[in-house]
Order: structure tokens, then C-alpha cells, then sequence
């Protein structure tokens, strides 16, 4: 599978989304307040938060958290700054431009490799929306069906999808990978059988096209990896009163998408009328992608432990998928567990 990046900087041209807008409480504002970690009168404080991507429903919950006054409650003035392809957020966080950031797992731990002091406390996709998309009337709905058959993948995704296939017991050899970009017409063309894509972008492209189709995830084949992390400093973690605004935020995070996931149709129209209206975003397709983010959301554990839940187990296969691509890492290093521990108390909901 292409890098995450790679693939929504594509999507961005596509979008013509080159205008990025930082909203707040329906305000313009800059990224980066140096006066993150400052309370400001009347004891609220002040924060960054730096989404991983542009400001479209994958990011709603946030959306309505803010909207809906979440933070402010919590004694919180919150800045959400869209990103976007030439967006990293692990420097913004790391040098305190940002108090939170969102990205992935694996990035943020090659971050750490590099002497980046950053922790994740907690996980908005439970499943990696990286998906093998193909035709209804032809459907691939296992690892091993893709056995001689051709694969369309992007030249950055071939490391993850040899890990993948040997994990799955399939030899890499045995699938023939079609050089692709991210546009679906070669599986619609019939070039290839099967197209390395995410499961909230080709498959409903396709669908608002008439093209019916089958998807897998590779979440459900072992690729551990989650997505959309909360991302923080440690220097954040070892401030007493830093911790318990982070601590308010993800509170109040967590109370945004307790809504968002039970109403979807309120983060798209938050989407699309107000943190995303500079990118023109069509309704009905917010829609469809909103309701495909759901259950790589909510999942069984998630309404056992609570949203943005960061498990044991869940911990242990993020980093044996980092081992298999080569990135080492440990969980006591790389998350930060008591955050969440504090936001919940024992109940799933806040």
C-alpha cells in the first residue's frame, strides 16, 4: 500500500483543495500559537490542534466537538488547523507549534527513531482503512484469492503489501503487482484484477460512478496498524497542568466523536458547511465516506473500552506490523496509555 501521504496528496489535486483553513469556533486563525502551553484570561487555555489531513469528514468528530463547545467546556480555546500534503505534524508538535496533532502510527514512530520526543495517546481508526478493491461481477474478498492474479499498487505500497502476502501465507511472487497511480479506471478497464486502495476513497468513487464493487480490509488480515493517532510532546506528559489539559481535550474529543459515530449526517454538514467549505466538498460523497469511517471507528472493543481506545493487544499488533516492514519500535516508548485511563475512569463513554 502507497504511504498515506502519497496517496491523499493525490487525492487533494483531485479535490482542488489548495486553499487550507484553520477554524475556530467559526473564526479564522493561524497554525501555530507559540502561547499553546499559556492559560489565557479567565482561565482558559489555549490550543493547537493539527489535523493529519485536509478538513473533510475524516476528522468530524473533531468537528463537532469544537462546534458543539466540547472544548470550551473543558477550559479549553482550541485552534483547528487543517493539514495537508506538505503538512508534517510530528515538527509542529514536537516544537510545541501544536499541543495535539493527528497522524499515523508508523510515521510517529520513525519520528521517535530520529530523536523526535513524541507519544501517542490515543487511536481515532481502530482499522487501517487500507483495502483490496475489486469488481463485484470478479470479487477478491481474501489475500489468498489474489494468488496469479494482477494487483494494481503504487510503487511506495510494494514493502507493505510483500509483508502483507508473507504474514498471509502467500508468496509475493505468486501476485503479479501493475504499477498504478490512484485513479480506479484500471481496475474499471480491466488492467488489473484488483486495486491496492483505502476503503473510505475508490470504492466510493466507484460506487458514485455505478461500478460495483468488493473490498477487503487488510486490518482483517493481520495489518495491525491504526490511524488518525492522537499525537503529543513528551514534554506535555511531564507537565502536571499540560497533562490535565491534554486530559480535558481528549475528554472532550472523545465526546465529539461519541456524536459524530452515532450521527455522521451532523460532522459531513459540519464538513462541507463550515471547516471544510473552501474545498467545496460534495455532500453526498461526505456522506458515503462519513458512514465507511464508522466501523473503522467503532469496533467491538471500542464499545467495550470507549472511543479512541488504545488496547493491549491492539498495541502488540501495531508493533509486530512495524516489525514487518522494518520499523522497530516499543509500546512503553511509543504510547501513552493514561490518558484515556484518566478520561474514561472504568465506563466506555464519557
Amino acid at each position: 500500500m502507497t504511504s498515506r501521504r502519497d496517496f491523499l496528496s493525490v487525492t487533494a489535486k483531485l479535490l482542488g483543495g489548495g486553499a487550507l483553513m484553520a477554524v475556530s469556533g467559526g473564526a479564522l486563525a493561524a497554525c501555530g500559537d507559540d502561547d499553546d502551553a499559556k492559560s489565557a484570561s479567565g482561565g482558559v487555555s489555549p490550543v493547537t490542534f493539527q489535523l493529519g489531513w485536509l478538513a473533510n469528514v475524516e476528522n468530524m468528530g473533531i468537528y463537532v466537538a469544537d462546534d458543539g463547545g466540547y472544548y470550551t467546556k473543558e477550559g479549553l480555546k482550541t485552534t483547528v488547523v487543517p493539514g495537508g500534503p506538505s503538512v508534517s505534524v510530528g515538527p509542529l508538535v514536537a516544537s510545541g507549534k501544536a499541543f495535539v496533532g493527528l497522524d499515523s502510527v508508523d510515521t510517529i514512530a520513525r519520528a521517535r527513531k530520529e530523536g523526535a520526543p513524541l507519544k501517542i495517546v490515543g487511536a481515532t481508526l481502530q482499522k487501517n482503512p487500507s483495502a483490496v478493491v475489486s469488481l463485484a461481477k470478479s470479487p477478491i474478498r481474501t489475500p489468498q484469492d489474489l494468488v496469479g492474479k494482477r494487483l494494481g499498487v503504487q510503487q511506495s505500497g510494494t514493502e507493505i503489501y510483500n509483508a502483507f502476502f508473507k504474514a498471509n501465507g502467500v508468496d509475493p511472487k505468486s501476485v503479479t503487482y501493475v504499477p498504478v497511480q490512484f485513479d480506479p479506471a484500471p481496475l474499471v478497464n480491466g488492467e488489473v484484477d484488483a486495486f491496492a486502495s483505502f476503503l473510505t476513497s475508490q470504492p466510493i468513487q466507484l460506487k458514485r460512478q455505478g461500478v460495483d464493487t468488493e473490498a477487503f480490509l487488510l486490518a482483517d488480515f493481520g495489518y495491525g496498524l491504526w490511524a488518525d493517532a492522537f499525537v503529543v510532546s513528551e514534554a506535555t506528559l511531564a507537565d502536571k497542568e499540560q497533562r490535565a489539559r491534554l486530559v480535558n481535550l481528549m475528554r472532550a474529543s472523545v465526546k465529539g466523536w461519541q456524536d459524530a459515530v452515532a450521527d455522521p449526517a451532523k460532522g459531513v454538514k459540519l464538513a462541507v458547511e463550515k471547516y471544510g467549505k473552501s474545498l467545496q466538498l460534495n455532500a453526498d460523497e461526505q456522506l458515503l465516506t462519513a458512514q465507511s469511517f464508522v466501523p473503522l471507528i467503532q469496533t467491538p472493543e471500542t464499545k467495550t473500552n470507549g472511543l479512541l481506545t488504545m488496547s493491549k493487544a491492539g498495541i502488540d499488533a501495531n508493533i509486530a506490523t512495524m516489525a514487518a516492514v522494518g520499523i522497530t519500535a516499543t509500546a512503553d516508548e511509543l504510547f501513552d496509555t493514561t490518558i484515556l485511563a484518566d478520561v474514561f475512569a472504568g465506563k466506555p463513554t464519557v
